[in-house]
């Protein structure tokens, strides 16, 4: 039963002044190779910093939005969920309520790493843009280059903007 539900809060890390909270693999259950690393980092230090690298065992091909995620002292940033920010994996082996050993690179902060759940774009994580091109059509609308179609997660992200601008 719980293989098919979303459960969890995610898992949360540390490594010199960079705190990571809730991270968690969503997979998409139209197709479940495809993930987004749904985490908040804060930077407790002086200086910004960098997420310039992910991986995952099994090795799966890994991307992160625009190459690196900037991570300033101020505030936190989000990816996956509510976010431009993203950290996908490709070809992520899986099973829904797994742990994924997944490891952390910071330009600053160093490495870390630690299990982290895998669980379906559905319950409290359907809102989370998984697939590749609606993660497009996010960064379009938060840039404003773009006007968006499709997901309702983006057309909630639409009106959210919409709300904040007027």
């Amino acid at each position: 039963m719980q293989a098919n539900q979303a459960v969890g809060n995610g898992t949360n890390m540390s490594t010199g002044d960079m705190e990571i909270r809730g991270a968690t693999w969503v997979r998409n259950v139209a197709n479940p190779e495809e993930a987004t690393l749904v985490a908040t980092f804060v930077n407790n230090g002086d200086l910004p910093d960098k997420l310039v690298k992910v991986d995952v065992e099994p090795t799966s091909p890994m991307g992160i939005t625009a190459g690196a995620i900037d991570i300033p002292t101020v505030g936190s940033v989000r990816t996956g969920y509510w976010s431009p920010n993203f950290v996908n994996a490709f070809r992520l082996q899986a099973f829904p309520s797994t742990f994924v050993p997944t490891t952390l690179t910071f330009q600053n902060a160093g490495t870390v790493t630690a299990d982290v759940i895998a669980v379906p774009n559905t319950g409290q994580y359907q809102g989370v843009v998984v697939a590749l091109a609606d993660q497009q059509e996010l960064q379009a609308l938060v840039s404003g280059s773009n006007e968006p179609t499709g997901t309702d997660a983006v057309k909630k992200a639409k009106k959210k903007q919409q709300a904040t601008e007027g």
